[in-house]
């Protein structure tokens, strides 16, 4: 008996000698990769939405998380480089912003299971196989919605009726920049309105197309979503100032920081909603199992402020079901 209970005791023993190990290894936080192109700054809003996100799913930055940030906008490396970094970290997923961070990400060959927002076209770039079933590592929101632009013409319209010109400032590394000019163009005569494409990547590029615009004497422009529009959204918000022309907007807060009006996916929103895939992949959920979602929240916000500096009067109808009107 005796000699049971010594075998018992040491059991015991070894169990107890176990246990702290065990218990700092389970409140170990999970580490959570994250890449964008920017800079913090701009997308701040966004950010917060997504930590308020995932606190909303249990999970708290210095708590039971650590999420290891890279920007490209304040960083000496490339793009690819710091994806590179990124996929060499040993985290439990990655959240990537934008398409050309995506698809950076994608280039390293990562097998870590990576959750995407703001992405225009995950099918046609080749991040996932369909949204209903994207296979692979891939999964999150995808921004694209193709009635968005038609409807922005239409807005366009409304606020300026003898509208028959109108710009497009785009970037022809858009991934679906020209199947958006084919739809836009095919919108814009349905509404007897031409339409004009000006390419810009950079803010050099953009002022010879506000040059450009101006030489043409379009009505008022509308901005591609996206890279690199995003980070360089005052500059061309002051460009479109001194132009004088009517700029239509597909977020929010290009209206916010002086824009006329803007038609659009919440920013705020989906990255809220993107902690879910997050909290599902950390449950022990896989990315090609869960599928890619669309925004659901659109709205229309206008600016009052520039629509007086510009001389422009909104019609009290499209006034009414504006979302969010800056006064």
């Amino acid at each position: 008996m005796s000699r049971k209970i010594a075998i018992f005791a040491m059991a015991l023993a070894l169990l107890a000698s176990a246990w702290p190990a065990e218990a700092q290894r389970l409140e170990e936080p999970r580490r959570i990769g994250f890449l964008s192109t920017g800079s913090p700054g701009p997308s701040s809003s966004a950010i917060k939405a997504f930590l308020e996100g995932l606190r909303g799913h249990g999970w708290a930055e210095g708590r039971n998380i650590a999420i290891e940030y890279r920007w490209a906008g304040e960083s000496r490396k490339s793009l690819q480089d710091l994806a590179a970094e990124v996929a060499r970290l040993p985290v439990d997923v990655i959240f990537v912003r934008t398409t050309p961070a995506a698809l950076a990400l994608k280039k390293t060959g990562t097998k870590i299971p990576v959750v995407f927002v703001a992405v225009s076209e995950p099918i046609g770039t080749g991040l996932v196989a369909s949204l209903a079933r994207p296979g692979g590592n891939f999964t999150g929101i995808t921004s694209i919605n193709r009635d968005l632009m038609p409807k922005r013409l239409e807005l366009l319209k409304e606020v300026l009726p003898g509208l028959a010109r109108v710009g497009h400032i785009a970037n022809p590394g858009y991934a679906i920049h020209q199947v958006q000019v084919k739809e836009m163009r095919e919108a814009a005569r349905a509404l007897e309105m031409e339409l004009l494409v000006f390419e810009a990547r950079t803010i050099p590029e953009a002022e010879r197309a506000f040059a450009g615009m101006a030489e043409a004497r379009v009505g008022a422009f509308i901005m591609q979503q996206g890279p690199p529009f995003l980070y360089l959204r005052r500059e061309i918000l002051g460009l479109a100032a001194r132009s004088g022309l009517a700029g239509m907007y597909p977020a929010s807060f290009w209206t916010h920081d002086g824009g006329l009006i803007s038609y659009g996916a919440n920013s705020d929103d989906y990255h809220r909603r993107s902690a879910a895939f997050v909290d599902k992949i950390l449950k022990g959920a896989k990315p090609g199992d869960l599928p890619v979602e669309r925004p659901t929240k659109l709205e229309l916000v206008i600016n009052l402020k520039t629509a007086k500096a510009l001389g422009i009067t909104i019609p009290p109808e499209v006034l009414q079901r504006a979302d969010r009107v800056i006064r």
